[in-house]
């Protein structure tokens, strides 16, 4: 019986054992930074995010420098009340109308979290003509894009949610500072937290591709 040659020889040498070696730990060690900086950057964006946004929120009311508008982020509103959440925010709002800290409420959220908060407003006595609907904004990036021609602005949402906002914020040149909402202890906090994490990188990613279309 007889076989047809390689086309090609082999050279089982040393040398070339340890080049293949060599070549494989590159790969590895490729990979294995690759993951290590996938891992690491949400983490990583929370920490700069936060650091970049920390002189700019306040958590008390005298405090904070006059704007025109405050922009109230939404949350989950129920067909008879707001969450817990996006009820001190609003109320929160109110305070700033209510010490002219700001003179606009700019309630943005899904069209059923908007309705909701400027019936709460109105009910605590806001006058209608102070009140400004957005009920395109399904996302943090999309509330402040659409209000990305306000150049001055109170951001008003929780103190884990804040530092993305800014940072969104600033990306659309928005002068924004932010006024923290937490008025009580939430049942789910350690739930929004972790998701602010991803949310954080998602922002990040977001920032750069509207970066990249710009060019």
């Amino acid at each position: 019986m007889s076989f047809s040659k390689l086309p090609f020889t082999i050279d089982y040498s040393w040398s070339n054992w340890r080049h293949s070696v060599i070549n494989m730990k590159k790969g590895f060690i490729t990979a294995g930074t690759i993951l290590t900086l996938l891992f690491s950057f949400p983490f990583a964006s929370t920490v700069l995010i936060k650091h970049q946004a920390s002189d700019v929120i306040y958590g008390k009311v005298e405090n904070i420098p006059k704007k025109n508008v405050a922009l109230v982020l939404g949350a989950a509103a129920y067909p008879t009340r707001l969450s817990d959440v996006l009820q001190d925010r609003v109320d929160s709002a109110i305070e700033l109308y209510s010490a002219k800290k700001v003179t606009k409420l700019i309630m943005t959220g899904a069209s059923n979290e908007v309705d909701g908060m400027a019936k709460y407003a109105l009910d605590k006595g806001v006058r209608a003509n102070d009140i400004i609907k957005d009920p395109k904004g399904l996302n943090t990036f999309a509330s402040i894009q659409n209000s990305k021609n306000v150049k001055e602005m109170v951001i008003v949402t929780q103190n884990f949610h804040l530092p993305r906002a800014i940072f969104i914020a600033k990306h659309f040149d928005i002068n924004a500072v932010g006024y923290s909402a937490d008025k009580r202890a939430y049942i789910k906090i350690f739930d929004f937290k972790k998701r602010e994490v991803l949310a954080v990188s998602k922002a990040m990613v977001d920032v750069l591709f509207s970066l990249s279309s710009r060019t």
